[in-house]
């Protein structure tokens, strides 16, 4: 038994581990009389890891899950002032695959990962089933996309006195985006029926108008949804815009616009329309000024002298005809103190201009017939010799044979078209071109 003990002090090992058990119980001594262990409850903020892992699984950390925690802690003055200085917890989330509650272990962020000074214990205050873990609760997600309803916008429009002619009109509200995609646990996304916005124009509108909305969730009984049972549902956006479209309304007057001529002029013209005024809606800019519409031109150099002409009533840029209104109007149209009487003009009286070069022109018929219009007076007193004709063939360079012109003016004497002038009937000259030899 000597012999063994004498061997077993003889071994360097055996002086090596009795140095460092010595060490160590130097080293507790040192802590515990020179850094003694102090105690404190701090709040930590919590930090989760691992929530990629849950989106994997189509799992999400609840909304009211924990961002603090008060923990009971008894450390070294030295570790204490760490945890002070870093008052935050580290919990890992990777290995969750279920919805529910689950009991997740954490760690001081404020240490090694994997070591814990002996001289640290703590102990967490709430929500914790043993000293080192706390409660988390993950729900099963899913998304739904759900238009946004407009039951909830209110305004009212600027009413105007009885004097004016015009008042404005609410056309439409819109909402952007008219979706809003949402998405939450399973069962409570299940009970939502509808996402209305709720929007209140204080002010009586007289424009456009724009403004922000916020979004109001029913259920299925129809009841607004509260923020509490709603706390895990995530929306796409929180507000909206929301646009009123107001328009002006307003009488405008209509206005024929004639092209004079043949005889029409515009002391010898009368004219009555089958309605004076067309309602419009639309931009209050646009019809804020706008003193009358003004139709189509008109041709009085192409109709008979008493006839009516039917003109479509176009509405201007960012404004429509009301519904209800008719989309044309008939233009009944009188010259008064002019006749009308057909002259026949020789060929002779017929000149062309701008002949292709090279190129010879003549009337294929020997006479002419137009229906000249203007007063009594001065028809009575015109013979054919009056009449002349200039033919334009600027257009039929190249072609030769015979050919329709449409392209002519015929002139009566020296006057004006707007006194005396060719009804234009939508005549054409026969005129034979060849090459010349």
């Amino acid at each position: 038994m000597k012999n063994r003990v004498a061997r077993l002090l003889d071994n360097r090992l055996v002086y090596i581990l009795i140095s460092l058990v010595a060490a160590f119980m130097l080293w507790v001594w040192v802590v515990n009389a020179i850094d003694p262990s102090v105690r404190n409850t701090l709040t930590f903020d919590i930090q989760y890891e691992g929530l990629g892992t849950l989106d994997q699984y189509s799992l999400r950390l609840a909304a009211n899950s924990p961002e603090t925690i008060r923990i009971h802690v008894e450390a070294s003055a030295t570790d204490m002032i760490r945890l002070e200085q870093a008052p935050q917890i580290i919990v890992d989330v990777s290995s969750i695959r279920e919805p529910g509650e689950h009991d997740v272990s954490f760690r001081m962020a404020a240490f090694t990962p994997g070591f814990m000074p002996v001289s640290v214990s703590y102990r967490p205050l709430q929500d914790s089933n043993t000293n080192n873990t706390i409660i988390v609760r993950v729900n099963r997600v899913t998304g739904r996309t759900l238009p946004v309803g407009t039951g909830g916008i209110s305004y009212t429009i600027e009413r105007v006195s009885d004097e004016v002619d015009y008042f404005y009109m609410g056309r439409e509200e819109s909402v952007e985006p008219e979706m809003i995609h949402i998405d939450g646990p399973e069962e409570v996304l299940a009970q939502i029926a509808a996402i209305e916005v709720e929007s209140r124009f204080r002010l009586p509108l007289s424009e456009t108008t724009t403004q922000s909305g916020t979004l109001r969730v029913y259920n299925l009984e129809g009841e607004r949804m509260t923020e509490e049972e709603l706390v895990d549902v995530i929306f796409s956006r929180d507000t909206v815009n929301v646009t009123v479209t107001v328009h002006m309304v307003r009488d405008i007057p209509l206005r024929p616009t004639f092209a004079y001529g043949a005889g029409a002029n515009e002391d010898n013209v009368r004219y009555r329309l089958n309605q004076d005024t067309v309602q419009l809606i639309g931009d209050g800019d646009v019809l804020r000024n706008m003193e009358y519409l003004e139709l189509a031109k008109i041709r009085l150099d192409q109709v008979e002298v008493h006839g009516v002409v039917h003109r479509t009533i176009s509405a201007p840029i960012l404004t429509e005809i009301m519904e209800g209104q008719l989309e044309h109007v008939d233009v009944e149209i009188e010259i008064q103190d002019v006749v009308e009487r057909p002259m026949t003009v020789a060929a002779s009286r017929i000149l062309f201009i701008n002949r292709p070069e090279g190129v010879s022109a003549e009337s294929v018929f020997a006479t002419v017939t137009f229906y000249i219009r203007g007063p009594e007076d001065i028809l009575s007193e015109l013979d054919e010799s009056d009449i002349s004709v200039v033919v334009d063939l600027t257009s039929y360079e190249g072609r030769l044979g015979q050919l329709m012109v449409e392209s002519f003016v015929v002139h009566v004497g020296d006057w004006p078209s707007e006194i005396v002038g060719a009804r234009d009937q939508g005549q054409r000259i026969a005129v034979n071109l060849q090459r010349q030899s």
